[in-house]
């Protein structure tokens, strides 16, 4: 291991727990733009959401742009882990949430997807596709019902 990657190692022990635990969503956007994440101003973050950002890519996997609400208990994935277990390696995609997009409580967000402008993502929606702009998705797989007017 070498030196830049200690240090990786090091704040992402620090800064994962305060951007997943922090008493206020200004305390978890700061702590997720610390720990790579390109956050726009005027985002919200809710208690328990976690946002993946592997401290060994230097790029930002995850872009969140203004305005977006990021419910209680949500996780976006930057990344999957299932080619480990056949003995390759992990696959990085990034995934981007555009303007004003409102993804409610318990979403989970894989990797690679696009969610567009004023979006709303219903919650415990699992979202595995790109999502168009003003699109309300739910469900397992997430699934369009309807526009936002």
């Amino acid at each position: 291991m070498n030196l830049r990657e200690f240090f990786y190692r090091l704040f992402g022990i620090i800064l994962t727990p305060l951007a997943v635990f922090g008493p206020f969503s200004s305390i978890r956007v700061w702590a997720n733009r610390m720990r790579g994440v390109k956050i726009a101003k005027g985002v919200w973050i809710g208690y328990l959401a976690f946002i993946d950002q592997p401290p060994e890519i230097a790029e930002s996997m995850v872009e969140i742009h203004e305005g977006v609400g990021i419910g209680f208990r949500n996780n976006i994935f930057a990344h999957d882990s299932s080619p480990v277990w056949q003995g390759g390696k992990c696959i990085f995609k990034k995934v981007v949430i555009e303007r004003n997009v409102y993804l409610g409580a318990n979403v989970t967000i894989l990797p690679g997807v696009r969610i567009g402008e004023s979006a709303v993502v219903g919650a415990g929606a699992v979202v595995t596709k790109d999502v168009e702009p003003f699109t309300i998705v739910v469900g397992i797989p997430a699934k369009p019902i309807g526009k936002v007017k």
